[in-house]
């Protein structure tokens, strides 16, 4: 249980001066996660949908099992288009798309990122974006294992 002190080493943060001087004993419960040097990359995919499969094949083909799918909306050059439904023209700002999230070590992110595109790739605008990020942390709930075996 969680009482009023350890909100307050939460909301000040375990480093502060006064985290420090209020709680000695509870900061050694605190697992740090900023020291850890773990090498790993969080990618996130926006791709047009119905290239979703060959994306998935392509990242099993270089050995990547894991991933999060989502339906996602969204719009950037490509800016949506116009459609005629029921004789009124509406224009259609937000087009629908996927995004995969998966996270790898540092060496599989150049052979995840370059299977991507060979698969998500049609040489026409609204082809989708590729964003790399660190990752600081990965935990495996049920074993509890830490950074890239957890993966």
């Amino acid at each position: 249980m969680v009482d009023a002190q350890d909100m307050n080493l939460l909301r000040v943060g375990p480093n502060s001066p006064a985290a420090h001087q209020q709680h000695e004993g509870v900061l050694q419960s605190i697992p740090s996660v900023t020291g850890n040097n773990t090498h790993m990359k969080k990618i996130e995919a926006v791709i047009k949908p119905f290239k979703l499969e060959e994306v998935k094949d392509a990242l099993h083909e270089v050995g990547i099992e894991g991933m999060t799918v989502s339906e996602v909306k969204g719009f950037g050059r490509q800016k949506g288009h116009t459609e005629i439904y029921r004789g009124s023209e509406y224009t259609v700002d937000f087009l629908p798309k996927i995004k995969i999230e998966l996270v790898v070590s540092d060496a599989k992110v150049n052979e995840a990122t370059g299977a991507i595109i060979k698969a998500a790739k049609t040489g026409k605008i609204g082809d989708g974006k590729i964003f790399v990020s660190e990752v600081t942390e990965a935990i495996r709930i049920r074993t509890e294992e830490k950074g890239d075996s957890a993966v």
